[in-house]
C-alpha cells in the first residue's frame, strides 16, 4: 500500500533535511512548487467558463428557468 504525505514548507533547509532522508531511506520523491500555481489555476478556469450575452439580467434567467421546471411525479421503474 502507497502512503503520501506532502509536506509545504518556504525554508529551503527544511526542505533539503526532509529531502535528504527521503533519500537516504530509498523512498521516491516527487517535488512540485507552489510559485504560480494560483495564477496558472485562474488562467485554466477563466479558459473553461465563459460569459452570456443577452437582455435578460441573471435574476430574470434564473426566474425562467425555475418556472420551466417540472415538478410532476414520474413513473419510474427501478
Amino acid at each position: 500500500m502507497t502512503h503520501t504525505r506532502i509536506i509545504e514548507t518556504e525554508n529551503e533547509k527544511d526542505f533539503g533535511l526532509i529531502k535528504g532522508l527521503a533519500d537516504r531511506l530509498g523512498l521516491p520523491v516527487k517535488e512540485g512548487h507552489a510559485e504560480g500555481l494560483l495564477e496558472k489555476q485562474k488562467t485554466a478556469f477563466d479558459n473553461l467558463v465563459g460569459s452570456w450575452v443577452g437582455e435578460e439580467t441573471g435574476d430574470e434567467m434564473v426566474a425562467r428557468i425555475r418556472a420551466a421546471r417540472n415538478g410532476a411525479p414520474r413513473e419510474v421503474e427501478l
